[in-house]
């Protein structure tokens, strides 16, 4: 057996410790930051409403009722964005224009009544420089002690109907005595 001195193996060790890739940066994947769950005192539709913290709700709202604040929202759309591609371009902020409670369907473009917080609001997203790239109508919902943030996409069109077939005609509807419905 060769025994090797310790300090002979040590440029080795250098040598291969330069090839080694870099190291990932360290990303906190705890759990998010508790949102205040806060509703406006009172609603005055056009009047800009604060939380206690002095944060603003939405400058329109139709009830009283559990809504995310500027702030909150935005950090809902901030969690959301780390979950998304990073190949895609995305806007820098948003802020919400007008909440109201349930959640716009994507397929029937309906609203739902839900018991919880969940409310829908038309959010406008910003850009770097704070301009307006694009309405949008978004759903927000708390859950976690945190507000999150779910985008839908409606359809724009009413929904054509499967086939164009009329209802078949009553030849004998002046009948008297006949069923209205057969």
């Amino acid at each position: 057996m060769i025994r090797r001195h310790p300090f002979l193996q040590l440029p080795l060790l250098l040598a291969l410790a330069g090839c080694a890739a870099p190291a990932a940066p360290v990303v906190d994947d705890g759990p998010p930051i508790p949102d205040p769950l806060y509703s406006p005192e009172q609603v005055k539709p056009g009047r800009l409403e604060y939380a206690p913290d002095r944060s603003t709700f939405a400058p329109v709202l139709t009830e009283r009722f559990p809504y995310p604040t500027q702030p909150e929202a935005n950090a809902a759309y901030r969690r959301l964005l780390a979950t998304a591609p990073a190949n895609g371009s995305y806007p820098a902020s948003i802020w919400l224009f007008g909440c109201k409670p349930g959640a716009l369907d994507e397929q029937t473009a309906r609203v739902t009544r839900y018991r919880g917080p969940v409310v829908h609001c038309a959010t406008d997203f910003l850009d770097s420089a704070g301009r307006r790239s694009r309405l949008e109508t978004a759903n927000f919902y708390y859950y976690g002690a945190v507000w999150n943030m779910q985008p839908i996409y409606p359809p724009r069109t009413a929904v054509p109907w499967r086939n164009r077939e009329r209802s078949p005609k009553d030849f004998w509807w002046w009948v008297p005595g006949r069923s209205r419905y057969e």
